[in-house]
């Protein structure tokens, strides 16, 4: 029996897909670095853009070979925004995930821009829905990753997400006002008076410019305006409630560090006067208690990139990160102290963080109860009713039947996990508006553990 036959038997009929979304499904094989083979999904298939408008989009799924046979169940790493490399895919299947990554969309095949963070996460919220739709995928046992705009993008989905297992991300835009107040300001010395010789600017300028017009097609010229404000992820913290480790560094020059708060490690803030409506708030004030800071040195040996070029491939040191959270937290923020920050790229040196051993951590100790919040709850029937929860006035939600569909799944997991989540459950539904009591009379009965 072939590889492809695994996978095709593996895959079966495909994943739920009541919004007919799926275009086109393709199965195949890659060798694996030490023997035997990966199967792989290919997945092309439709969104819609933030105006509504349906685009096509492409994913690839790779499986390890652990899934011909399954035992046990097999966590999902799911890479937002960016397509995570092949080498990198196939090391982290390797080592016992399946890998789930959207490919790099064609130029101008999606409005307003292929950037993650200038065409939002609506890629992604579609493809998660096709994921957790998937036979031999766990819903509540998926990490949603991503580093720069694919860890702002992973943010939003782990936000969209429920149950979700953890938010992995590396140095994320945490705030679009912030950021976009940052790139305009910086637009100038990019293009206009650049550093001279210095290697980083014509991939700045390639990435900057576009990404500057693409965002203010989106959500204008005025940084005020409550499309930057709505699409960011300070904005949807409440969302957010499976565990979250995110990774910044002091010297990031791409996502200032003030971004998520002012004074760390004693570096300069900018003035809050200084910058317009929204782009004023911080990660750490929107978070409060539930943030626990780490600050930790660069790793012995990891070579510094004076003159970045950010075209040429650097050895990188492995950055190990904490794996455990605080009492009484859900953020673990770590902040590399690399000093000031300089014209360049987001490190001074050559890291990789590793999440890796927070995210094992968070999937070993499963969905908690307290997942599931009012606010979280708020978000669950927005969605099974069709009400733009992300950005009202902007396009996000899928399709209804997929909406509902994984609004039922999701609580259908989490319920099913013990009778304290099917008892949360009930006593927050037992609290909402009568008008917004959207759920069929006997889905609340099963999922608060009183079936028919």
């Amino acid at each position: 029996m072939s590889d492809a036959t695994w996978v095709e038997r593996l895959v079966g009929d495909g994943p739920d897909d009541p919004a007919e979304r799926i275009l086109e499904v393709r199965t195949e094989n890659r060798p694996m670095p030490d023997g035997g083979d990966v199967g792989v999904i290919n997945l092309r298939f439709t969104a819609e853009d933030l105006r509504g408008e349906t685009y096509e989009a492409t994913a690839r799924i790779l499986v390890p070979p652990a899934l011909e046979e399954p035992s046990s169940p097999v966590p999902v790493w799911f890479n937002c925004g960016y397509e995570l490399p092949e080498p990198m895919a196939l090391d982290r299947v390797h080592r016992g995930w399946i890998v789930v990554t959207p490919c790099e969309p064609a130029p101008d095949s999606v409005f307003p821009g292929a950037n993650p963070l200038v065409r939002g996460p609506n890629t992604d919220f579609v493809l998660a829905h096709l994921v957790r739709g998937m036979p031999f995928v766990d819903p509540a046992a998926i990490v949603y990753a991503g580093g720069s705009a694919g860890g702002y993008a992973a943010l939003l989905t782990a936000a969209e997400a429920f149950p979700a297992a953890v938010a992995a991300t590396t140095v994320p835009v945490v705030n679009l006002t912030h950021q976009g107040a940052h790139l305009f300001a910086t637009l100038p010395t990019v293009t206009a008076d650049p550093p001279p010789d210095h290697p980083a600017v014509p991939v700045l300028r390639a990435v900057f410019v576009p990404m500057a017009e693409g965002l203010r097609a989106a959500y204008g010229e005025d940084l005020t305006g409550t499309g930057w404000s709505a699409h960011s992820p300070v904005e949807h913290i409440d969302r957010i409630t499976c565990p979250v480790a995110a990774v910044f560094s002091t010297a990031d020059f791409l996502v200032p560090l003030d971004q998520v708060g002012s004074g760390i490690v004693g570096l300069p803030s900018v003035a809050a006067a200084s910058r317009p409506g929204h782009a004023s708030v911080r990660l750490l004030d929107a978070l409060g208690d539930r943030a626990d800071v780490r600050v930790v040195p660069v790793p012995p040996g990891a070579p510094a990139m004076e003159d970045l070029d950010l075209t040429q491939v650097v050895a990188e040191t492995p950055l190990p990160l904490p794996d455990t959270l605080g009492d009484g937290t859900s953020w673990l923020i770590t902040v590399v102290d690399e000093g000031p920050a300089e014209f360049g790229g987001h490190w001074r040196h050559a890291l990789a963080p590793d999440h890796e051993p927070f995210a094992r951590r968070a999937l070993a100790q499963g969905t908690g109860v307290e997942q599931l919040t009012r606010a979280k709850l708020g978000q669950l029937l927005d969605r099974y009713r069709g009400t733009e929860w992300l950005a009202p006035g902007y396009s996000h939600l899928d399709r209804p039947a997929a909406e509902r569909l994984d609004v039922e799944r999701g609580l259908r997991t989490y319920c099913t996990r013990s009778p304290s989540h099917a008892h949360r459950f009930a006593e927050l539904y037992a609290e909402v508006d009568e008008d917004s009591r959207v759920l069929p009379d006997d889905l609340v009965r099963a999922l608060a553990g009183h079936p028919a």
